[in-house]
């Protein structure tokens, strides 16, 4: 019925992709806008009425080293992904490129450990 160009499905699939991304980065910008609205009209109509004030919830922080070893984890699993998939495909020559983010992940797991041993436990 319908013929499909390769070409068209190629050129066809960034397009989509960075389309998906743009309207998921516009939603996330509205919601957190919303968000900070009906707080800001909370206290407001609290103001109003002579009611207390409600706090804020204290947003707590997640710590640095946690953010770098799941990213390294990431990296190191895709890095290794790629070698092993490279390689068993076109031969070890071109799955070399797949250490590029194995190595990235490995280093950012002993930035991680680097980072945990100099943050104070008090935090």
């Amino acid at each position: 019925m319908f013929e499909i160009n390769p070409g068209t499905v190629a050129i066809m699939i960034p397009i989509v992709f960075l389309l998906a991304a743009l309207a998921i980065v516009i939603t996330a910008i509205i919601m957190d806008g919303r968000q900070k609205e009906l707080k800001h009209r909370e206290r407001l109509i609290a103001m109003e009425k002579g009611l207390p004030i409600p706090e804020l919830p204290k947003i707590e922080k997640r710590p640095a080293h946690l953010t770098l070893r799941a990213w390294g984890f990431v990296l190191a699993a895709v890095g290794l992904a790629v070698t092993i998939g490279i390689t068993a495909e076109a031969g070890f020559v071109h799955g070399v490129w797949g250490f590029v983010p194995l190595f990235v992940g490995i280093v950012l797991l002993f930035a991680a450990r680097l980072e945990r041993k100099e943050t104070p436990l008090n935090e």
